[in-house]
């Protein structure tokens, strides 16, 4: 006689035991949110950092100018929070800003007069929120998950992008040839944030991103590839309502984190390259899509300035 399944009536339950459940819901729900990233962590960087008399100071670092002296200066990195998280942000010009996009002075927008610039960028999310829906394979949940999309795909909203992948930040400084100031070729950076508790967001679903005061980390949903792929994490920006001005991070007394700059010299930067790209750290790992595999191939066939051209015998191969 064949196996037939039988329905099995539980019997009910308690008002106690539902509320029970509904509150390890909750409590499961709230830890999820307050949690940047599972990491199992080593003794030496679980130990926490020192506290910092002055609040937010950059300390600038010594150039690093090989993976190896990079590795080792990043291995010493304490974090500063529960989280275990340190941040990192790869600058291709050392002297470019910790500035959202729609904070710069080279983002030139209609109507974008400073006193204005609330109102710019209400209408460019609002925008975007109306003919964004249509592609989006989901929907998302709340106004920073919308930000978060759109500055994905590069509409000028207040976030900035910071990476928990110390190489990926590496890459992004590298992966174009020095820019060159006046006949002078220009080092490049990575930023280090080092975060305190108080810097994280406690609860994002309450979060309305427009009235922030004080700047916050913000880890996204993972809801594109390329946030996983770049352990793609954000800072969201205040906007000074005095003077209707983002500050740089490194002016913004809200955050209470540590800022670190490493400087990349120029004559470092093909090395460098080319050696992240033998450890698997390129566009085609960081964009995991027809765009990356489109800039790998288009890279991997190009010619920097700061690059020599092999020998034919070797393109071939």
């Amino acid at each position: 006689m064949p196996y037939m399944s039988q329905s099995v009536v539980s019997p009910p339950r308690s008002y106690v035991e539902a509320m029970s459940d509904r509150s390890i819901a909750n409590r499961n729900r709230t830890l999820l949110t307050q949690s940047p990233q599972l990491r199992r962590g080593g003794g030496k960087r679980r130990a926490p950092g020192s506290p910092n008399g002055s609040s937010n100071k950059v300390a600038k670092c010594s150039s690093v100018d090989s993976l190896g002296a990079y590795s080792r200066l990043i291995s010493d990195l304490r974090s500063n929070n529960s989280q275990d998280l340190v941040l990192f942000r790869g600058h291709r010009n050392f002297d470019r800003p910790l500035l959202p996009k729609i904070g710069r002075g080279e983002t030139r927008l209609k109507g974008g007069r400073q006193s204005d610039l609330p109102d710019v960028e209400k209408r460019l999310f609002g925008n975007f929120k109306r003919f964004g829906l249509p592609f989006l394979h989901i929907r998302p949940e709340d106004e920073l998950d919308w930000l978060a999309i759109a500055q994905h795909h590069g509409l000028p909203t207040r976030l900035l992008d910071w990476t928990g992948n110390a190489l990926a930040a590496l890459w992004f400084a590298v992966r174009c040839s020095p820019i060159k100031e006046n006949g002078v070729l220009r080092p490049g950076a990575v930023w280090v944030l080092n975060p305190r508790d108080k810097d994280f967001f406690e609860r994002i679903d309450r979060v309305k991103p427009f009235t922030v005061t004080s700047a916050k980390v913000y880890r996204p949903k993972h809801i594109t590839q390329r946030l996983i792929a770049q352990a793609g994490y954000f800072t969201l920006h205040p906007l000074d309502r005095a003077t209707s001005r983002f500050k740089p991070l490194t002016r913004n007394a809200t955050l209470e984190g540590e800022i670190t700059k490493i400087s990349i010299p120029p004559n470092a930067f093909c090395d460098l390259r080319d050696d992240l790209e033998r450890l698997g750290v390129s566009d085609l790992t960081m964009f995991p899509d027809l765009d990356g595999i489109c800039r790998f191939i288009t890279w991997n066939a190009s010619l920097l300035e700061d690059e020599h051209d092999p020998p034919n015998v070797l393109l071939n191969q």
